[in-house]
């Protein structure tokens, strides 16, 4: 087709590929991103709704200790994977760009051994320093039994990473998705019975049953996602292959990411750790102490970074992508790509942001039921945009293999949080770490988007994609509240009113960024975009042949492709 439907509803960052004449392949991206955006929005609504679940069972005492066991866990799991997801991506892609199916199969048989050898040592370590750690770092007894428990999980957490990389990297991700949604069915049956029989008895007896719950339903996925490669598997060709030292390639890639991924974690559970002695020293009980640091990490932060799933979905595909651009050469495409994912990027995360600072009060509410909660969030909205833009930042970063960068600057956030948590908390308390998160979330932006543009060169306007986006979603959100007042609609703590609320104002600002685009489509000559649509989703004019003259000839960058 000369004019695919799907080419009108894509926004330019992901149809790059169409001007340079291959519509499969954005088409094949679109179809991916689609896929894995509607699996991510809905385990994250499905993990919000669970978490929401959890917090009424074990309350914000019991929220803050599970944070604790998991900041731990995190800890064991980035030494169990040490860098398998990304290497194997790169490593699989990079075999995929030369149509070599035997490499392909060569570099997944190392890539599983490592996983293998890492997943192991992990769990070894955390079952046998589970008690010291639980009664010298955690200060807490009641962690050590969980600690066990998430031991038996690490090997699967480290092989399934593997895995998940592979069909990233083969652009098959309904397979990892369908994991994902499998992984977290077993999660909340089996954690929902444990916490109907075990939840009366303590805290610890229902961080237990969390805990439990996910071990077992990372342990189902890995069994999952392996009969999924086995039969991906018999699709390999097994010619043999000359050696490409595989195992010199991987460790290139994926020792300097596992020792940086060593040292940020390190610093995250330090810092995890340090926030309720902080709390403790500024006049709060242990109690207390663990219920701020819930609100504020175990009920906030995962609400905020809800709407993230869907661009967080566009973002990882842009990885293997990336990386085929730089393997050829195409530093045009790198750059526009660039260029157009961060405009759609802070076109979103601004619309976010304003909805989560205009109706802070009442998500709170009718999420949580704590006005804590809802005072939080409207601290943090502002920071949405930050957050969200170094999240595709760091993707773009990994697919241009700056990845050890990237980590060297979430090492050095790591760094300075801890030495603010640790002077600041003691003087300021729950403000001091809200504070912190100000502070070490605009330093990791900073220095992720100096690197992407000394990498890309890519260009954004601050009137065009800053200030413009910001007025419309304030004045679309303050219209919905406007108008609830005029129909003496005064509380919107209700789910379903709420939601329609958020959707109205989504709606209109969309209407009105789309309103805008047609607009300016009449200063634009006829025939460089559909005038229905704003810039950041009009359709691309097709390459005309070679030779042929046409009264308005679209204008194509150096590098790209005629064909006749």
């Amino acid at each position: 087709m000369r004019h695919p439907l799907f080419r009108y509803f894509l926004p330019d960052v992901f149809i790059h590929c169409t001007e340079v004449g291959n519509v499969k392949r954005a088409k094949r991206f679109f179809i991916n991103g689609i896929l894995l955006g509607c699996t991510t929005v809905f385990l994250r609504g499905a993990t919000l709704v669970f978490n929401v679940y959890i917090t009424n069972i074990i309350g914000a005492e019991g929220i803050g200790l599970f944070g604790l066991i998991m900041s731990v866990y995190m800890l064991a799991t980035t030494v169990a994977s040490s860098g398998a997801y990304l290497a194997t991506m790169r490593l699989v892609t990079e075999e995929g760009a030369m149509h070599c199916d035997g490499g392909v199969a060569k570099a997944m048989r190392v890539c599983m051994c490592y996983t293998a050898f890492f997943g192991v040592s992990a769990a070894l370590l955390l079952f046998f320093f589970a008690r010291p750690i639980g009664q010298y770092w955690l200060c807490d007894g009641r962690t050590v039994r969980c600690l066990y428990l998430l031991s038996a999980s690490l090997p699967f957490v480290a092989m399934s990473s593997a895995m998940s990389g592979y069909f990233v990297a083969v652009r098959r991700v309904i397979k990892s998705a369908s994991a994902q949604i499998f992984e977290m069915f077993i999660k909340m049956t089996v954690t929902f019975f444990a916490l109907s029989v075990f939840a009366e008895k303590g805290v610890e007896y229902a961080c237990m049953a969390v805990i439990g719950g996910g071990s077992i339903a990372e342990i189902c996925s890995f069994v999952y996602l392996y009969c999924l490669y086995q039969s991906e598997k018999k699709k390999l060709t097994n010619q043999r292959e000359k050696e490409k030292r595989y195992t010199k390639r991987l460790l290139g890639v994926a020792l300097p990411i596992a020792i940086s991924s060593y040292l940020r974690s390190g610093l995250l559970t330090l810092e995890h750790l340090l926030v309720p002695v902080g709390l403790k020293k500024f006049g709060a009980s242990a109690s207390a102490s663990l219920a701020q640091y819930g609100v504020v990490h175990g009920m906030v932060m995962p609400l905020l970074l809800f709407p993230a799933a869907a661009l967080g979905a566009f973002s990882g595909l842009l990885v293997p992508e990336l990386t085929e651009f730089q393997k050829v050469g195409n530093e045009t495409g790198i750059r526009r790509i660039a260029t157009r994912a961060l405009k759609t990027t802070f076109l979103f995360s601004i619309g976010a942001a304003g909805i989560f600072f205009v109706f802070a009060e009442e998500l709170g509410q009718a999420v949580y039921h704590s006005g804590d909660a809802g005072l939080f969030i409207r601290f943090l909205a502002p920071l949405v945009v930050v957050m969200y833009s170094d999240g595709v930042v760091d993707s773009m970063l990994k697919g241009l293999n700056r990845q050890v960068s990237s980590m060297g600057f979430n090492i050095i956030d790591s760094a300075v949080s801890v030495v603010l948590i640790y002077t600041m908390l003691p003087r300021f308390g729950v403000n001091g770490y809200v504070m912190v998160i100000f502070i070490t979330e605009l330093l990791n932006a900073y220095l992720s988007l100096r690197c992407l543009m000394k990498t890309t060169d890519f260009r954004l306007s601050l009137f065009r994609d800053v200030l413009r986006p910001a007025c419309l979603i304030l004045g679309a959100a303050f219209s919905v509240r406007w108008g609830m007042a005029q129909f003496m609609i005064s509380s919107l703590q209700n789910g379903w009113l709420l939601t329609a609320c958020l959707l109205l104002t989504a709606a209109l600002y969309v209407g009105v960024l789309m309103l805008i685009g047609k607009m300016e489509a009449f200063k634009r000559p006829a025939g460089r975009c559909a005038s229905l649509f704003p810039k950041w989703m009009k359709p691309v004019a097709p390459p005309l042949p070679c030779g042929r003259n046409s009264g308005t000839r679209p204008q194509y960058e150096r590098g790209s492709n005629c064909h006749s």
